[in-house]
C-alpha cells in the first residue's frame, strides 16, 4: 500500500463528481468529503483488508479493479468484482460487525479512503448518504449470496524477444478470433512503437492523437468514445503509444486498464518489445501473458533470457505467462520444438503453423479470408486459444478397455464428419493409443484402415506371441536340461526339451518379473505409427495417463515421445513387462483413472465429453440371460442328435471348460471389474457421455473391428445433437487439419502489406 502524491484538489472533486454515490451532494458538501478523505494507492495482489478484521474505514474505487471473495474448503469463492466508483467496506460499518470477506486488488488500484469518524461525521451532516447507502446495503447482501458471474474482463499481453515473429498478426488474429468464438466485447490496446504497430497492420495513419490523461481521475467515458476505433472484424482497438511513451508514462497505464474494464471483456495489449517501465507496468497488470517466439536459436535464446528477466522484474505466476512458438521460416539455425522446450526450460503451450507466406507478410484483408477458412491450421490454433481463454475449451476423454475401446474411432468419425470442434484430448490404455493417432494428425478414416489391418486372428496375436520376457532364471534351468537331454537322447531332443523347458518356465516365472511380453514388437509398431512424433508436433493438446503402483498415482504424459507415452500406458499389468518413465514404473493408465475427465478439468477444459466402453452390469446381466436362453434351446435341439455326436460335443466341451478361462483372461476381466467401478465414478464429472458397449464381446477382440466401430458411431450420432448443444455452435468445420500449411491465400500480397511483427 502506498500514498501517491497529492493531488490537486480539483483533480479530487473531479473523481467524487463521478461517484454515484456522491451525485446528489452539493459542490459544498463535496469539498467536505474532499477534506476528509484521503487517496491510498493499492498494488496488483495487495489485500485491502481481510475477512474476519475489524471494519475501520469506508472506500470508494477511484480507478482499477478489486475482487470481493471468502475462501471456501481452501478454494476462493468470490462475489464480485468492483470498478470505478464502486464503494465497499459500508456493510461492516454500518451493522458494526467484522468484515465477512477479503477484498484484494486485481489491478493497481486507487482507492478513496474515509476513517471511520469521518465517515461517521459524513453521515450526521449529509443526510442524503443514509438513504443512498441503506439501498446499496439492500443490493450487496443480495449479491452475496450468490458467486460472480462469469464475463469479468480479461487483460492480456502479447510479448515477445524480437522482430518478426508473427507478434501483431498474432495479436490481431487473436481478438478477431476471441469476438467471435465468445461473442464477448474485444480491444486492443497498442502499446508498441511510437508510430503503432497494430495502427499499421490496420491500415490507421501512424499517428492519432495523444490522449489527455489525468493520473489519479477515471478516464472520462467522451475520451474512450473519440478514440476507440471499431474495426470490420469486430473488434476494436485503441492506440496508446503516445500517451504512455516516456517519463511518467506507467502511471497512466493503470487507470486507462481500469476504465477498459467495464467496456470490455477482453483486453488485448501489443507490447513494445523495449523494456521500460510503461512496458513492465502493462505486463504487471496483465491476467496472462504470451510470449510470442519464432524457432530461431537466436531469438529462443533471447526469449528465455528475457523470460528470467520478466520472473524478476514482475509478480506473474509461472502458470499466467504461456509460451506460443510461431513455425514460421526464419533465418539462421532454427530449433526443433523438443529443443525449444529445453532451452527454455517450461513447456511450450502454443504451436502456430507457418502462414506459408514470404518473409511472413499478411494484409488485414488476407487475414479476414484465413479466419473464415476455419481448417487452416493457424486459424485452428488461434481459435482454441480464444477458446481457451473464453473458458469454453471441448475436451475429450478416451477410456481403457482394450478391443472394447476400438469403439472410440467410430466416436471420432461421427466427431469429424459432424464438425464437433475438440480443444483438447486425454486418454488412458486404448484410449490413449487411439487418442494419440487422432492428435498427431491420423484421421478417424485412417485409423480405422489401421485397426482393419488385424482383422486375421494371428495379426495381433504374432505381436506378442514372439516377444516373450524369458526371466534369466528360466534361460538357465532350460540350458541344463537341455544338456542333460542331449546327453541321453542326443543334441537335437535335447535342444528342443531345453527350449521347451525355457519357454513353459518363462510363461510361468513371466507374471514374477513384472508380465510374461517384453513390448519390443509393440514398442517398435509404435514408433512406426507414430512416426517419431513427440507431443509437441501433435495439431491439439494432447494428455495420456499411465499408473504409477508403487506410489498409487497417475502419471500424466504431455511432453516427449507419444510412442512412448502410450507404450507405457496399455503395459496390461501381470501381461506387459512394466516400463519406467520420469524414475516411475508405469504401468496401464486404466488402473488409476480409466476415463480421463479429471485430467481434462486441471488442464483447463470446462466442457468434458467421456467415452465409457465398459458395459454395465445391468447389460451384461441381461447378455448372460440371453445366453442360457439360447444355451438351453441349443441343449434341447443336441438332445435329438446321435450318440456319437453327443460324446463329441460332450468332450469338446470338456476340453474347453478344463482350459478355461485362461489366467491372462482372468486378470484382465478382473481389472475391468475395477476400472469400471472407478469409470462410473470419473463420469459424474463429464458433461456428456458416451457408452458404445458390446457387453457379448471379448477385450482381445481386435480381430472383429468392424461391430465396435459401428457401434461407436451410433452412439454418436444418437448423442449428436447433445454434442452440437454441448460446444454452443452448429457450424463448426472438422475438428482437425486436412494439410499443413496455409490455403487459404491464394495469391500473393498486395503491394503495401505489412510485415508482421
Amino acid at each position: 500500500m502506498t500514498m501517491p502524491d497529492l493531488p490537486r484538489p480539483q483533480d479530487k472533486l473531479e473523481i467524487l463528481r463521478k461517484i454515484p454515490i456522491f451525485g446528489p451532494c452539493s459542490d459544498e458538501q463535496l469539498q467536505l468529503i474532499s477534506e476528509h478523505s484521503r487517496l491510498v494507492e493499492y498494488k496488483k495482489g495487495e489485500v485491502i483488508y481481510q475477512e474476519g478484521q475489524r471494519a475501520d474505514a469506508f472506500y470508494i474505487v477511484a480507478s482499477g479493479r478489486l475482487q470481493i471473495f471468502t475462501m471456501i474448503n481452501g478454494q476462493k469463492q468470490r462475489y464480485t468484482v468492483l470498478h470505478n466508483g464502486d464503494t465497499f467496506g459500508e456493510i461492516s460499518l454500518l451493522t458494526g460487525e467484522s468484515h465477512s470477506a477479503t477484498v484484494e486488488a486485481l489491478n493497481d488500484t486507487l482507492v478513496l479512503q474515509l476513517e471511520k469518524p469521518a465517515f461517521e461525521e459524513l453521515i450526521n451532516r449529509i443526510p442524503s448518504l443514509v438513504l443512498h447507502l441503506s439501498r446499496l446495503l439492500s443490493k450487496r447482501l443480495r449479491t452475496k449470496e450468490q458467486p460472480a458471474e462469469a464475463g469479468e474482463a480479461t487483460i492480456v499481453a502479447i510479448y515477445s524477444a524480437a522482430r518478426g515473429v508473427g507478434q501483431t498478426l498474432f495479436t490481431v488474429a487473436l481478438a478477431a478470433a476471441l469476438r467471435r468464438e465468445t461473442n464477448k466485447d474485444v480491444v486492443i490496446v497498442d502499446f508498441s512503437t511510437p508510430e503503432g504497430e497494430v495502427n499499421r497492420f490496420l491500415g490507421l495513419p501512424p499517428q492519432v492523437r495523444t490522449l489527455p490523461l489525468v493520473p489519479v481521475s477515471p478516464w472520462a467515458a467522451e475520451v474512450l468514445e473519440q478514440d476507440v476505433r471499431a474495426h470490420p472484424l469486430g473488434f476494436h482497438f485503441l492506440y496508446a503509444g503516445p500517451a504512455t511513451a516516456g517519463e511518467g508514462g506507467g502511471s497512466v497505464v493503470a487507470p486507462l486498464l481500469s476504465a477498459l474494464t467495464k467496456h470490455y471483456q477482453y483486453i488485448l495489449l501489443d507490447v513494445s518489445l523495449d523494456v521500460n517501465p510503461t512496458v513492465l507496468k502493462a505486463l504487471t497488470q496483465a491476467d496472462l501473458v504470451y510470449m510470442v517466439t519464432s524457432s530461431s536459436k537466436d531469438t529462443v535464446i533471447r526469449t528465455s533470457a528475457l523470460m528470467r528477466q520478466l520472473r524478476e522484474s514482475i509478480s506473474q505466476k509461472e502458470e499466467q505467462i504461456k509460451v506460443v512458438l510461431n513455425l514460421l521460416e526464419c533465418p539462421g539455425e532454427r530449433m526443433t520444438p523438443s529443443e525449444v522446450t529445453q532451452c527454455l526450460g517450461r513447456p511450450i503451450n502454443h504451436l502456430l503453423p507457418d502462414l506459408g507466406q514470404p518473409m511472413g507478410r499478411i494484409t488485414t484483408d488476407d487475414l479476414g479470408t484465413l479466419l473464415d477458412t476455419r481448417q487452416a491450421p493457424y486459424t485452428l490454433i488461434v481459435r482454441r486459444i480464444a477458446r481457451e481463454l473464453g473458458g469454453i475449451l471441448v475436451g475429450l476423454a478416451l477410456g481403457s478397455g482394450a478391443a472394447l475401446g476400438l469403439a472410440h474411432i467410430g466416436v471420432l468419425k461421427v466427431l469429424e464428419r459432424e464438425k464437433i470442434p475438440i480443444d483438447i484430448i486425454a486418454g488412458s490404455s486404448v484410449g490413449a493409443l487411439i487418442g494419440g493417432l487422432w492428435a498427431s494428425g491420423v484421421s478417424a478414416d485412417e485409423l480405422e484402415q489401421m485397426a482393419l489391418r488385424f482383422k486375421n486372428v494371428w495379426d495381433i496375436r504374432r505381436l506378442f506371441i514372439f516377444d516373450l520376457s524369458l526371466p534369466a532364471v528360466s534361460l538357465v534351468i532350460g540350458a541344463f536340461v537341455g544338456i542333460a537331454m542331449a546327453a541321453l537322447a542326443g543334441f537335437w531332443a535335447g535342444f528342443l526339451f531345453g527350449l521347451m523347458v525355457c519357454v513353459l518356465l518363462g510363461l510361468i516365472m513371466g507374471p514374477l518379473v513384472g508380465g510374461p511380453i517384453q513390448g519390443a514388437q509393440l514398442t517398435a509398431k509404435l514408433e512406426s505409427d507414430f512416426r517419431g512424433k513427440t507431443f509437441e508436433e501433435t495439431w491439439l493438446p494432447l494428455k495420456i495417463v499411465a499408473a504409477d503402483p508403487i506410489a498409487r498415482e497417475e502419471v500424466i504424459f504431455d511432453s516427449g515421445s507419444i510412442a512412448d507415452a502410450v507404450r507405457a500406458s496399455v503395459s496390461i499389468p501381470d501381461i506387459f513387462k512394466p516400463v519406467t518413465r520420469f524414475g516411475k514404473l508405469c504401468l496401464d493408465g486404466g488402473v488409476v483413472n480409466p476415463i480421463p475427465v479429471s485430467v481434462l478439468k486441471r488442464s483447463g477444459a470446462t466442457r468434458v465429453i467421456a467415452v465409457n466402453v465398459f458395459p454395465p452390469t445391468a447389460e451384461i446381466l441381461a447378455h448372460r440371460q440371453d445366453l442360457q436362453r439360447r444355451r438351453a434351446e441349443w441343449e434341447a435341439q443336441l438332445a435329438s442328435r446321435s450318440f456319437p455326436v453327443r460324446l463329441l460335443v460332450h468332450f469338446k466341451r470338456e476340453i474347453i471348460r478344463s482350459m478355461s478361462p485362461l489366467v491372462f483372461d482372468v486378470i484382465v476381466r478382473s481389472m475391468q471389474s475395477m476400472e469400471y467401478q472407478i469409470a462410473e465414478i470419473a463420469c459424474r464429472n463429464a458433461d456428456l457421455t458416451l457408452r458404445p458397449t458390446l457387453a457379448g464381446s471379448h477385450w482381445l477382440e481386435f480381430y472383429n473391428p468392424e461391430k465396435f466401430i459401428q457401434r461407436g458411431e451410433e452412439e454418436a450420432l444418437r448423442h449428436l445433437p447433445n454434442l452440437k448443444r454441448l460446444v454452443g455452435v452448429t457450424d463448426y468445420p472438422v475438428a482437425r487439419p486436412a494439410q499443413p500449411g496455409l490455403t487459404s491465400l491464394t495469391t500473393p500480397p498486395e503491394p503495401g502489406t505489412i510485415l508482421t511483427e
